[in-house]
């Protein structure tokens, strides 16, 4: 398994339901809204890099989410 952290820019207008949309995707472990450039993190928990890929891919394209970044744990 890899885990990523994924950090995540939210519009002003969808804050909360932007949150809790993508927290309940299944390869979320952890999340948070935090203070900052970002504002929620993610740490997933999925089988190979292909999936990490997959997921960002499927949070760019939730409406409000304006920017991402993903650090990806080291072995």
């Amino acid at each position: 398994m890899v885990k990523a952290l994924v950090l995540v820019g939210i519009g002003a207008k969808h804050g909360n339901d932007v949150f809790n949309e993508v927290k309940r995707k299944r390869e979320v472990k952890m999340s948070m809204m935090i203070y900052g450039e970002y504002d929620a993190a993610f740490i997933i928990d999925v089988p190979g890099v292909a999936e990490i890929q997959d997921f960002v891919r499927a949070v760019r394209k939730t409406e409000g989410i304006t920017t991402t970044v993903t650090m990806i744990e080291m072995e």
